[in-house]
């Protein structure tokens, strides 16, 4: 069974205006799902049962900040500014570097938050929401 490693993801994004590129200075995504679960037990039984329902996800993108125009990183960074966003920014997580595994989405950006430290490189978060169905290559 072959590993794969951290250092092998990487993110792809476009903010709806033309094709999904990489975000270069990737240096980690997260990807959290939750599916809202509903009660079906009846009266006289004497165990609960339950279905799933409604599915949402939300995530973080780190990116390290170059001050590149006109690239996918300054795309993702600037969509925060979209009002009336129709959430039809297309988002891509590689887990591998062959890029056949992956979580494929659109979404919203819905956060971005700078750090710059003394001797360390100035990173981006990105916060987004998912925004319909996510499609799974893994």
């Amino acid at each position: 069974m072959a590993a794969i490693r951290g250092e092998e993801g990487s993110v792809a994004f476009d903010n709806g205006s033309g094709s999904v590129s990489n975000v270069v200075g990737t240096t980690s995504w997260t990807l959290d799902m939750t599916k809202d679960v509903l009660e079906t037990t009846s009266h006289g039984m004497v165990s609960r049962t339950y279905v799933g329902s409604l599915k949402s996800a939300t995530g973080t993108i780190e990116v390290q900040y170059t001050a590149t125009s006109g690239d996918a990183v300054a795309e993702l960074l600037a969509d925060i500014n979209t009002s009336e966003d129709p959430a039809d920014a297309s988002f891509n997580l590689f887990l591998d570097t062959t890029g056949t595994k992956k979580y494929a989405f659109n979404g919203l950006v819905t956060g971005v938050g700078a750090a710059s430290t003394v001797g360390e490189l100035t990173t981006q978060t990105v916060n987004f929401s998912v925004s319909g169905d996510i499609t799974f290559s893994i």
